[in-house]
């Protein structure tokens, strides 16, 4: 992107994609945890959980964070995928300074790049 922004993890070139909104108003996003209260490791990217992983994604998505922009599509996804049986729902506000956010598909998924800076523990709880 050409900014000095850092963010929560090492990105690629490039990263994130130029057609990534950088969030400047006040978002609400839900994110599969695995902890009540969740912790950081709760917002570990794909390749920081998994570094010699492989997805069917780009390099640059694999480093983000994994949110939907809406409660009832995360709760569908958490019931037919079968290793997030278990897991929580974890509602976060994003706002000003959270980094940058981008579709990843269907059902309100989307790709989160968190800054360093960004509080993110003081900002979600637990919904479902």
């Amino acid at each position: 992107m050409g900014d000095a922004l850092e963010y929560r993890e090492p990105l690629p070139a490039d990263c994130p994609p130029p057609d990534a909104v950088e969030i400047v108003e006040p978002r609400i996003v839900y994110r599969f945890v695995r902890n009540n209260p969740p912790t950081f490791d709760d917002f570990r990217s794909q390749r920081a959980i998994n570094p010699r992983g492989r997805w069917s994604v780009s390099e640059c998505q694999a480093r983000g964070v994994s949110v939907f922009m809406n409660l009832d599509s995360a709760n569908e996804v958490r019931q037919e995928v079968e290793n997030l049986h278990g897991t929580l729902i974890c509602e976060v506000v994003l706002d000003e300074g959270a980094g940058r956010i981008r579709s990843a598909g269907s059902r309100s998924h989307c790709t989160w790049w968190p800054l360093a800076d960004y509080d993110i523990l003081a900002k979600c709880r637990v919904v479902l």
